[in-house]
Protein backbone atom coordinates (compact mmCIF):
# COMPACT_ATOMS: atom_id res chain seq x y z
CA UNK A 1 0.00 0.00 0.00
CA UNK A 2 1.36 3.39 -0.92
CA UNK A 3 2.37 5.35 1.99
CA UNK A 4 0.69 8.73 0.38
CA UNK A 5 -2.97 7.16 0.56
CA UNK A 6 -4.91 9.82 2.24
CA UNK A 7 -5.96 8.25 5.33
CA UNK A 8 -10.13 8.07 4.76
CA UNK A 9 -8.75 5.84 2.06
CA UNK A 10 -6.57 3.34 4.17
CA UNK A 11 -9.56 3.46 6.47
CA UNK A 12 -11.71 2.03 4.00
CA UNK A 13 -9.31 -0.26 2.54
CA UNK A 14 -9.15 -2.02 5.82
CA UNK A 15 -13.04 -1.87 6.37
CA UNK A 16 -13.40 -3.20 2.37
CA UNK A 17 -10.52 -5.97 3.73
CA UNK A 18 -11.95 -6.87 7.19
CA UNK A 19 -14.92 -8.84 6.05
CA UNK A 20 -15.05 -12.19 4.13
CA UNK A 21 -14.43 -11.85 0.57
CA UNK A 22 -15.51 -14.04 -2.41
CA UNK A 23 -13.60 -15.20 -5.08
CA UNK A 24 -14.75 -14.56 -8.83
CA UNK A 25 -15.64 -18.06 -8.88
CA UNK A 26 -17.98 -17.48 -6.22
CA UNK A 27 -21.24 -16.25 -7.06
CA UNK A 28 -24.25 -14.91 -4.98
CA UNK A 29 -23.61 -16.07 -1.22
CA UNK A 30 -22.37 -12.97 0.97
CA UNK A 31 -20.92 -13.32 4.36
CA UNK A 32 -22.94 -12.62 7.79
CA UNK A 33 -24.05 -8.85 7.13
CA UNK A 34 -22.10 -6.56 10.07
CA UNK A 35 -21.28 -3.15 10.47
CA UNK A 36 -17.46 -3.03 8.84
CA UNK A 37 -19.99 -3.17 5.37
CA UNK A 38 -22.66 -0.64 6.17
CA UNK A 39 -23.27 2.87 4.42
CA UNK A 40 -19.70 2.06 2.05
CA UNK A 41 -21.47 2.52 -0.81
CA UNK A 42 -22.73 5.90 -0.01
CA UNK A 43 -20.11 7.25 1.99
CA UNK A 44 -17.03 6.43 0.09
CA UNK A 45 -18.05 4.67 -3.51
CA UNK A 46 -20.53 6.62 -5.06
CA UNK A 47 -18.54 10.29 -4.31
CA UNK A 48 -15.48 8.73 -5.88
CA UNK A 49 -17.47 7.25 -8.93
CA UNK A 50 -19.30 10.70 -9.55
CA UNK A 51 -15.85 12.58 -8.47
CA UNK A 52 -13.14 11.01 -10.55
CA UNK A 53 -14.60 7.60 -12.54
CA UNK A 54 -17.96 9.56 -13.91
CA UNK A 55 -15.51 11.55 -16.74
CA UNK A 56 -14.88 7.78 -17.93
CA UNK A 57 -17.80 6.68 -18.74
CA UNK A 58 -19.21 9.76 -20.63
CA UNK A 59 -19.73 7.18 -23.17
CA UNK A 60 -22.31 4.84 -21.60
CA UNK A 61 -25.74 6.16 -22.70
CA UNK A 62 -28.25 5.01 -20.07
CA UNK A 63 -26.34 5.29 -17.15
CA UNK A 64 -27.07 6.72 -14.16
CA UNK A 65 -24.94 7.57 -11.06
CA UNK A 66 -27.17 8.23 -9.07
CA UNK A 67 -27.61 4.95 -6.69
CA UNK A 68 -26.36 1.36 -6.16
CA UNK A 69 -29.31 0.26 -8.27
CA UNK A 70 -28.46 2.76 -11.24
CA UNK A 71 -24.78 1.76 -11.35
CA UNK A 72 -25.68 -1.83 -11.12
CA UNK A 73 -28.25 -1.61 -14.06
CA UNK A 74 -25.33 -0.72 -16.14
CA UNK A 75 -25.59 1.03 -19.78
CA UNK A 76 -27.47 0.54 -22.77
CA UNK A 77 -24.66 -1.37 -23.56
CA UNK A 78 -24.52 -3.78 -20.80
CA UNK A 79 -22.53 -3.96 -17.49
CA UNK A 80 -20.59 -1.43 -15.91
CA UNK A 81 -19.47 -3.28 -12.68
CA UNK A 82 -19.15 -7.54 -12.93
CA UNK A 83 -19.53 -8.02 -8.57
CA UNK A 84 -16.57 -10.38 -7.70
CA UNK A 85 -14.79 -8.98 -10.75
CA UNK A 86 -12.93 -5.98 -11.27
CA UNK A 87 -10.78 -6.78 -13.41
CA UNK A 88 -13.72 -7.70 -16.25
CA UNK A 89 -15.20 -4.59 -15.53
CA UNK A 90 -15.63 -2.02 -17.59
CA UNK A 91 -14.86 0.66 -15.05
CA UNK A 92 -11.84 -0.99 -13.82
CA UNK A 93 -10.65 -1.21 -17.64
CA UNK A 94 -11.27 2.04 -18.49
CA UNK A 95 -9.28 3.04 -15.72
CA UNK A 96 -6.47 0.94 -16.41
CA UNK A 97 -6.03 -0.21 -20.19
CA UNK A 98 -6.43 3.09 -22.34
CA UNK A 99 -3.69 3.44 -24.72
CA UNK A 100 -2.09 6.78 -24.63
CA UNK A 101 -3.46 9.29 -26.52
CA UNK A 102 -7.12 7.77 -26.17
CA UNK A 103 -9.56 11.54 -25.64
CA UNK A 104 -10.23 9.42 -22.36
CA UNK A 105 -6.57 9.11 -21.23
CA UNK A 106 -6.37 12.25 -19.47
CA UNK A 107 -9.43 11.28 -16.94
CA UNK A 108 -8.26 7.61 -16.61
CA UNK A 109 -4.42 9.41 -15.65
CA UNK A 110 -6.41 11.59 -12.56
CA UNK A 111 -7.11 8.78 -10.88
CA UNK A 112 -4.62 7.97 -7.85
CA UNK A 113 -3.51 4.27 -7.31
CA UNK A 114 -5.35 4.74 -3.71
CA UNK A 115 -8.92 5.24 -5.73
CA UNK A 116 -8.22 3.14 -8.09
CA UNK A 117 -7.31 -0.26 -5.37
CA UNK A 118 -10.53 1.47 -3.06
CA UNK A 119 -12.39 0.45 -6.38
CA UNK A 120 -11.23 -2.37 -7.27
CA UNK A 121 -11.68 -3.92 -3.46
CA UNK A 122 -15.32 -2.89 -3.38
CA UNK A 123 -15.98 -4.81 -6.52
CA UNK A 124 -13.61 -7.80 -5.58
CA UNK A 125 -15.93 -8.12 -2.55
CA UNK A 126 -19.04 -8.39 -4.30
CA UNK A 127 -19.81 -4.45 -5.05
CA UNK A 128 -22.12 -4.53 -2.06
CA UNK A 129 -24.85 -1.88 -1.33
CA UNK A 130 -24.86 -0.26 2.20
CA UNK A 131 -26.44 -3.03 4.14
CA UNK A 132 -23.69 -5.43 2.81
CA UNK A 133 -26.14 -7.10 -0.43
CA UNK A 134 -24.50 -8.39 -3.27
CA UNK A 135 -26.57 -7.74 -6.38
CA UNK A 136 -28.03 -10.02 -8.64
CA UNK A 137 -28.10 -12.59 -5.55
CA UNK A 138 -31.61 -13.73 -6.56
CA UNK A 139 -31.22 -13.70 -10.41
CA UNK A 140 -34.01 -16.21 -11.60
CA UNK A 141 -33.09 -16.53 -15.37
CA UNK A 142 -29.78 -17.23 -15.47
CA UNK A 143 -27.62 -17.16 -19.40
CA UNK A 144 -24.38 -19.22 -19.05
CA UNK A 145 -21.96 -18.09 -21.65
CA UNK A 146 -18.58 -19.64 -22.69
CA UNK A 147 -15.23 -17.87 -23.18
CA UNK A 148 -13.42 -20.53 -25.06
CA UNK A 149 -10.46 -18.50 -25.67
CA UNK A 150 -10.43 -17.06 -22.01
CA UNK A 151 -11.08 -19.86 -19.74
CA UNK A 152 -13.95 -18.40 -18.76
CA UNK A 153 -17.77 -18.61 -18.17
CA UNK A 154 -19.66 -15.35 -18.34
CA UNK A 155 -23.12 -15.43 -16.44
CA UNK A 156 -26.17 -13.26 -17.47
CA UNK A 157 -29.49 -12.13 -16.04
CA UNK A 158 -31.43 -12.37 -18.62
CA UNK A 159 -34.30 -9.93 -17.12
CA UNK A 160 -31.95 -7.27 -17.00
CA UNK A 161 -29.85 -7.92 -19.81
CA UNK A 162 -26.53 -7.68 -17.96
CA UNK A 163 -23.76 -9.67 -16.92
CA UNK A 164 -23.57 -10.38 -13.39
CA UNK A 165 -20.84 -12.80 -12.85
CA UNK A 166 -18.00 -14.64 -14.41
CA UNK A 167 -16.40 -18.20 -13.36
CA UNK A 168 -12.38 -18.04 -14.30
CA UNK A 169 -11.65 -21.77 -14.11
CA UNK A 170 -7.88 -20.95 -14.19
CA UNK A 171 -8.38 -19.42 -10.31
CA UNK A 172 -9.99 -22.80 -10.06
CA UNK A 173 -6.81 -25.01 -11.61
CA UNK A 174 -7.76 -25.72 -14.71
CA UNK A 175 -5.49 -24.54 -17.66
CA UNK A 176 -5.38 -21.83 -19.40
CA UNK A 177 -6.24 -23.04 -22.92
CA UNK A 178 -9.02 -25.35 -20.87
CA UNK A 179 -11.41 -24.08 -23.77
CA UNK A 180 -15.06 -24.57 -22.28
CA UNK A 181 -17.37 -24.88 -24.85
CA UNK A 182 -20.91 -25.67 -24.15
CA UNK A 183 -23.52 -25.38 -20.64
CA UNK A 184 -26.55 -27.53 -19.74
CA UNK A 185 -28.50 -25.88 -16.56
CA UNK A 186 -30.58 -28.00 -14.87
CA UNK A 187 -34.40 -26.92 -14.84
CA UNK A 188 -34.43 -25.59 -11.43
CA UNK A 189 -31.47 -23.68 -11.63
CA UNK A 190 -29.64 -25.83 -9.10
CA UNK A 191 -26.83 -26.83 -10.90
CA UNK A 192 -24.93 -25.98 -14.42
CA UNK A 193 -22.50 -28.13 -16.02
CA UNK A 194 -19.43 -27.16 -19.06
CA UNK A 195 -17.59 -29.26 -21.13
CA UNK A 196 -13.67 -28.11 -21.47
CA UNK A 197 -12.51 -29.59 -24.97
CA UNK A 198 -9.04 -29.46 -23.90
CA UNK A 199 -8.87 -30.02 -20.46
CA UNK A 200 -11.06 -32.69 -21.25
CA UNK A 201 -13.39 -32.76 -18.86
CA UNK A 202 -16.73 -31.71 -17.88
CA UNK A 203 -17.47 -29.87 -14.79
CA UNK A 204 -20.37 -29.50 -12.72
CA UNK A 205 -21.38 -26.39 -10.81
CA UNK A 206 -24.10 -25.61 -8.15
CA UNK A 207 -26.52 -22.14 -8.42
CA UNK A 208 -23.70 -20.01 -6.42
CA UNK A 209 -20.75 -21.06 -8.80
CA UNK A 210 -18.63 -23.92 -6.52
CA UNK A 211 -17.15 -26.39 -8.50
CA UNK A 212 -19.04 -29.44 -6.83
CA UNK A 213 -17.91 -32.56 -9.42
CA UNK A 214 -16.12 -33.27 -12.75
CA UNK A 215 -15.61 -35.86 -14.84
CA UNK A 216 -12.84 -37.10 -17.25
CA UNK A 217 -14.08 -36.94 -21.11
CA UNK A 218 -12.31 -37.18 -24.19
CA UNK A 219 -12.72 -34.08 -26.37
CA UNK A 220 -16.38 -33.30 -25.17
CA UNK A 221 -18.33 -30.42 -27.12
CA UNK A 222 -22.29 -30.54 -26.96
CA UNK A 223 -23.83 -31.14 -24.15
CA UNK A 224 -27.91 -32.50 -23.43
CA UNK A 225 -29.81 -32.57 -20.46
CA UNK A 226 -32.32 -35.12 -19.71
CA UNK A 227 -35.10 -32.43 -17.64
CA UNK A 228 -36.72 -36.58 -16.68
CA UNK A 229 -34.11 -38.58 -15.93
CA UNK A 230 -30.79 -38.73 -13.76
CA UNK A 231 -28.74 -38.05 -17.14
CA UNK A 232 -26.56 -35.64 -18.84
CA UNK A 233 -25.27 -36.66 -22.49
CA UNK A 234 -22.21 -35.55 -24.21
CA UNK A 235 -21.08 -35.27 -27.68
CA UNK A 236 -17.22 -34.85 -29.24
CA UNK A 237 -15.55 -31.61 -30.02
CA UNK A 238 -15.12 -30.10 -33.41
CA UNK A 239 -11.51 -29.80 -32.46
CA UNK A 240 -11.44 -33.73 -31.73
CA UNK A 241 -9.68 -35.04 -35.01
CA UNK A 242 -10.99 -38.66 -34.18
CA UNK A 243 -12.57 -39.11 -30.97
CA UNK A 244 -14.17 -42.45 -29.85
CA UNK A 245 -17.68 -43.22 -31.89
CA UNK A 246 -19.42 -42.66 -28.51
CA UNK A 247 -21.62 -40.49 -26.69
CA UNK A 248 -21.10 -39.96 -22.76
CA UNK A 249 -24.13 -40.76 -20.42
CA UNK A 250 -23.21 -38.96 -17.36
CA UNK A 251 -25.27 -39.67 -14.27
CA UNK A 252 -25.21 -36.29 -12.84
CA UNK A 253 -25.85 -37.02 -8.77
CA UNK A 254 -22.95 -39.08 -9.03
CA UNK A 255 -20.87 -37.86 -11.87
CA UNK A 256 -20.01 -40.72 -12.87
CA UNK A 257 -19.77 -41.64 -16.44
CA UNK A 258 -20.76 -44.51 -18.87
CA UNK A 259 -20.67 -44.50 -23.10
CA UNK A 260 -22.57 -45.41 -25.68
CA UNK A 261 -21.32 -46.53 -29.33
CA UNK A 262 -23.23 -44.70 -32.23
CA UNK A 263 -21.22 -46.59 -34.97
CA UNK A 264 -19.96 -43.10 -36.86
CA UNK A 265 -16.87 -40.83 -36.70
CA UNK A 266 -17.13 -37.37 -34.79
CA UNK A 267 -20.29 -37.32 -33.11
CA UNK A 268 -21.43 -34.05 -32.46
CA UNK A 269 -25.06 -32.56 -32.84
CA UNK A 270 -26.88 -33.79 -29.71
CA UNK A 271 -30.46 -33.36 -28.24
CA UNK A 272 -32.90 -35.40 -25.74
CA UNK A 273 -36.36 -36.08 -26.20
CA UNK A 274 -37.63 -37.02 -22.55
CA UNK A 275 -40.83 -38.17 -23.96
CA UNK A 276 -39.83 -40.66 -25.44
CA UNK A 277 -36.71 -41.26 -23.87
CA UNK A 278 -34.18 -40.84 -27.21
CA UNK A 279 -31.32 -39.12 -27.41
CA UNK A 280 -30.25 -38.04 -31.54
CA UNK A 281 -26.43 -37.81 -32.44
CA UNK A 282 -25.08 -36.79 -35.85
CA UNK A 283 -21.60 -37.19 -37.18
CA UNK A 284 -19.62 -34.18 -38.43
CA UNK A 285 -17.87 -36.10 -40.93
CA UNK A 286 -20.96 -37.60 -42.82
CA UNK A 287 -24.11 -37.64 -43.08
CA UNK A 288 -25.14 -40.02 -40.26
CA UNK A 289 -28.29 -39.30 -37.40
CA UNK A 290 -28.48 -41.79 -34.73
CA UNK A 291 -31.36 -42.26 -32.37
CA UNK A 292 -30.68 -44.00 -29.47
CA UNK A 293 -33.28 -45.44 -27.53
CA UNK A 294 -31.73 -44.94 -23.61
CA UNK A 295 -34.69 -47.63 -22.24
CA UNK A 296 -33.14 -50.37 -24.55
CA UNK A 297 -30.08 -49.01 -25.74
CA UNK A 298 -30.78 -50.07 -29.25
CA UNK A 299 -29.42 -47.47 -31.98
CA UNK A 300 -31.44 -47.16 -35.17
CA UNK A 301 -29.00 -45.21 -37.97
CA UNK A 302 -30.03 -43.23 -40.42
CA UNK A 303 -28.15 -41.81 -44.19
CA UNK A 304 -29.09 -38.52 -45.36
CA UNK A 305 -28.07 -38.26 -49.56
CA UNK A 306 -25.85 -35.79 -50.87
CA UNK A 307 -23.01 -34.04 -49.84
CA UNK A 308 -21.71 -33.51 -46.38
CA UNK A 309 -23.38 -31.39 -44.59
CA UNK A 310 -21.20 -31.35 -41.16
CA UNK A 311 -24.44 -31.21 -39.04
CA UNK A 312 -23.36 -29.10 -36.24
CA UNK A 313 -26.51 -28.86 -33.65
CA UNK A 314 -30.02 -30.08 -33.29
CA UNK A 315 -33.20 -28.55 -31.70
CA UNK A 316 -36.18 -30.03 -30.81
CA UNK A 317 -39.52 -28.44 -30.98
CA UNK A 318 -41.34 -27.91 -27.42
CA UNK A 319 -43.90 -30.84 -28.76
CA UNK A 320 -40.91 -33.18 -29.56
CA UNK A 321 -42.51 -33.64 -32.80
CA UNK A 322 -40.23 -31.44 -34.80
CA UNK A 323 -36.02 -31.78 -35.14
CA UNK A 324 -33.98 -29.11 -36.84
CA UNK A 325 -30.40 -29.12 -37.52
CA UNK A 326 -28.15 -27.14 -39.55
CA UNK A 327 -25.64 -28.26 -42.00
CA UNK A 328 -22.19 -26.25 -41.98
CA UNK A 329 -20.91 -26.69 -45.41
CA UNK A 330 -24.49 -27.02 -47.36
CA UNK A 331 -25.96 -23.94 -45.91
CA UNK A 332 -29.38 -26.44 -45.08
CA UNK A 333 -31.78 -26.23 -42.64
CA UNK A 334 -32.78 -29.88 -42.25
CA UNK A 335 -36.31 -30.64 -40.81
CA UNK A 336 -37.74 -34.09 -39.65
CA UNK A 337 -40.56 -35.70 -38.25
CA UNK A 338 -39.37 -37.08 -34.75
CA UNK A 339 -42.72 -37.75 -33.45
CA UNK A 340 -42.33 -41.86 -33.59
CA UNK A 341 -38.66 -42.20 -33.36
CA UNK A 342 -37.03 -44.29 -34.15
CA UNK A 343 -38.51 -43.40 -37.27
CA UNK A 344 -37.14 -40.09 -39.00
CA UNK A 345 -38.38 -39.15 -41.95
CA UNK A 346 -37.15 -36.04 -43.89
CA UNK A 347 -40.09 -33.41 -44.01
CA UNK A 348 -37.95 -30.27 -45.89
CA UNK A 349 -34.69 -29.24 -46.75
CA UNK A 350 -34.29 -25.13 -46.45
CA UNK A 351 -31.58 -23.16 -47.67
CA UNK A 352 -30.14 -20.48 -45.24
CA UNK A 353 -27.22 -18.52 -45.01
CA UNK A 354 -23.77 -20.04 -44.64
CA UNK A 355 -22.66 -22.11 -41.60
CA UNK A 356 -26.78 -22.43 -39.64
CA UNK A 357 -24.90 -23.55 -35.83
CA UNK A 358 -26.94 -23.87 -32.74
CA UNK A 359 -31.01 -23.75 -33.84
CA UNK A 360 -33.41 -22.78 -30.57
CA UNK A 361 -37.08 -23.04 -30.88
CA UNK A 362 -39.88 -20.33 -30.18
CA UNK A 363 -41.93 -21.40 -26.77
CA UNK A 364 -44.87 -22.20 -29.28
CA UNK A 365 -43.19 -23.90 -31.63
CA UNK A 366 -43.67 -21.84 -34.35
CA UNK A 367 -39.91 -20.24 -34.74
CA UNK A 368 -36.62 -21.21 -35.03
CA UNK A 369 -33.58 -19.18 -34.69
CA UNK A 370 -29.91 -19.69 -35.36
CA UNK A 371 -26.79 -17.75 -36.24
CA UNK A 372 -25.13 -18.11 -39.58
CA UNK A 373 -21.82 -18.55 -38.28
CA UNK A 374 -20.12 -17.81 -41.83
CA UNK A 375 -22.55 -14.92 -42.74
CA UNK A 376 -22.10 -12.91 -39.38
CA UNK A 377 -26.13 -13.12 -39.73
CA UNK A 378 -29.36 -14.96 -37.57
CA UNK A 379 -31.94 -16.72 -39.67
CA UNK A 380 -35.55 -16.89 -38.45
CA UNK A 381 -37.90 -19.50 -39.81
CA UNK A 382 -41.19 -20.40 -39.61
CA UNK A 383 -41.34 -23.67 -39.16
CA UNK A 384 -45.13 -25.19 -39.89
CA UNK A 385 -44.74 -23.13 -42.92
CA UNK A 386 -41.00 -24.50 -44.13
CA UNK A 387 -40.01 -20.96 -44.74
CA UNK A 388 -37.50 -18.49 -43.92
CA UNK A 389 -39.14 -15.36 -42.70
CA UNK A 390 -36.22 -12.82 -42.34
CA UNK A 391 -32.22 -12.68 -42.19
CA UNK A 392 -31.73 -10.85 -39.35
CA UNK A 393 -27.83 -8.63 -39.63
CA UNK A 394 -26.89 -5.94 -37.84
CA UNK A 395 -23.51 -4.54 -35.06
CA UNK A 396 -22.28 -7.33 -32.55
CA UNK A 397 -22.85 -10.07 -35.30
CA UNK A 398 -19.54 -12.04 -35.63
CA UNK A 399 -19.37 -15.35 -35.91
CA UNK A 400 -22.67 -16.54 -34.05
CA UNK A 401 -22.57 -19.22 -32.49
CA UNK A 402 -25.15 -20.30 -29.22
CA UNK A 403 -28.91 -18.87 -29.28
CA UNK A 404 -31.20 -18.90 -26.60
CA UNK A 405 -34.42 -17.47 -25.89
CA UNK A 406 -35.75 -15.10 -22.94
CA UNK A 407 -38.35 -17.65 -20.81
CA UNK A 408 -41.63 -15.15 -22.39
CA UNK A 409 -39.74 -15.64 -25.91
CA UNK A 410 -39.36 -11.91 -26.59
CA UNK A 411 -35.43 -11.25 -26.47
CA UNK A 412 -33.13 -14.12 -28.60
CA UNK A 413 -29.52 -13.91 -27.05
CA UNK A 414 -27.23 -15.19 -29.90
CA UNK A 415 -23.26 -15.68 -28.60
CA UNK A 416 -20.64 -14.63 -30.94
CA UNK A 417 -17.17 -15.62 -31.54
CA UNK A 418 -15.98 -12.92 -33.35
CA UNK A 419 -12.38 -14.20 -33.99
CA UNK A 420 -11.92 -12.35 -37.51
CA UNK A 421 -12.84 -9.25 -35.76
CA UNK A 422 -15.86 -8.23 -38.57
CA UNK A 423 -16.94 -6.76 -34.83
CA UNK A 424 -14.65 -3.45 -33.59
CA UNK A 425 -14.87 -3.42 -29.64
CA UNK A 426 -16.10 0.40 -28.62
CA UNK A 427 -13.44 0.88 -26.19
CA UNK A 428 -9.30 -0.01 -27.94
CA UNK A 429 -8.07 -1.77 -24.85
CA UNK A 430 -4.36 -2.55 -24.86
CA UNK A 431 -3.10 -5.95 -23.85
CA UNK A 432 -6.53 -7.78 -24.85
CA UNK A 433 -7.73 -10.17 -27.32
CA UNK A 434 -10.78 -9.06 -29.30
CA UNK A 435 -14.05 -9.91 -27.17
CA UNK A 436 -16.94 -12.08 -27.80
CA UNK A 437 -19.88 -10.44 -27.55
CA UNK A 438 -23.51 -11.77 -26.76
CA UNK A 439 -26.04 -9.94 -28.81
CA UNK A 440 -30.04 -9.43 -27.47
CA UNK A 441 -32.64 -9.21 -30.87
CA UNK A 442 -36.44 -8.26 -30.32
CA UNK A 443 -38.46 -11.17 -31.42
CA UNK A 444 -41.25 -9.21 -32.32
CA UNK A 445 -39.15 -6.54 -34.29
CA UNK A 446 -36.45 -8.59 -35.47
CA UNK A 447 -34.01 -5.55 -34.31
CA UNK A 448 -31.02 -5.93 -32.12
CA UNK A 449 -31.53 -3.93 -28.99
CA UNK A 450 -28.13 -4.38 -27.06
CA UNK A 451 -24.54 -5.36 -27.85
CA UNK A 452 -22.91 -6.78 -24.62
CA UNK A 453 -19.29 -7.70 -24.94
CA UNK A 454 -17.72 -10.58 -23.29
CA UNK A 455 -14.40 -12.75 -23.50
CA UNK A 456 -12.98 -13.46 -26.39
CA UNK A 457 -14.52 -16.84 -28.21
CA UNK A 458 -18.08 -16.55 -27.15
CA UNK A 459 -19.10 -20.00 -27.66
CA UNK A 460 -21.88 -21.82 -26.43
CA UNK A 461 -24.90 -21.23 -24.27
CA UNK A 462 -27.49 -23.15 -20.91
CA UNK A 463 -29.97 -22.01 -19.23
CA UNK A 464 -33.01 -23.16 -17.50
CA UNK A 465 -35.16 -19.96 -18.21
CA UNK A 466 -37.81 -22.45 -20.06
Amino acid sequence: MRTALASGILLLLLTLTAGCTATRSQASMPPPVDDTTRGVFSERILPLLQQKFAPLLRHETGLRLDSWESLLAGSDHGAVVIPFDPENSLLIRLATRLPAGHPLRPYADAITAGELETMRRWIADGARNDDGAIPFADATHRLYVASQDGARVWILDMDHQVVIRTVDLQALGFSATAKPHHVAVEPDGSHWYVSLISDNKVLKFDRDNRLVGQVDFERPGMLALDPNRDSLYVGRSMAAVNPPQRIGIITRSTMELEEVGVFFPRPHALVVDSRRNVVYSASLAENSIAVVDMTTGDVELHRLDGPVHTLVQFALSPDGNTLVVGGEMTGKLLLFDASNPPELPLLATLDVPHGPWHPVFSPDGRFAYFGNKMHNSVTVVDVPAREVVTVIEGTGLSEPHGAALSPDGRYLFVSNNNLKGAYTPRYPFVDTPPPGTVVVIDTATHEIVKVMEIGPYGSGMGTAAR
